[in-house]
């Protein structure tokens, strides 16, 4: 038998887990949102200038919340990453 704290414990982490995945999905759709804008103003998808603007900020939280900065830096990497791939697809569904 499951001991009483921990299946509570791993009840809140799935209520965290899905969460996050409400972020991400509201992330790709603001996504959708920034390709819609950038093909309108003839802007690239890849901007080196609010990435390295990302990763700043993402240190900077990562030390304030306690988080290893190596570990918050691989995930908003595969975020953005994503989110410009996402991009990169809705512009193409975009010139059809």
């Amino acid at each position: 038998m499951e001991h009483k704290e921990l299946k509570d414990i791993r009840k809140r982490i799935d209520e965290i887990d899905k969460k996050i995945l409400e972020l991400v999905a509201e992330r790709n759709r603001l996504a959708k949102n920034v390709a819609e804008i950038k093909v309108k103003n003839n802007i690239p998808i890849d901007d080196k200038e609010r990435e390295k603007y990302i990763y700043e900020r993402i240190k900077n939280l990562c030390n304030h919340y306690n988080i290893d900065p190596n570990f918050g830096l691989k995930l908003f990497k595969l975020l953005i990453e994503h989110n410009k791939e996402l991009q990169r697809k809705y512009i193409e569904t975009l010139k059809k």
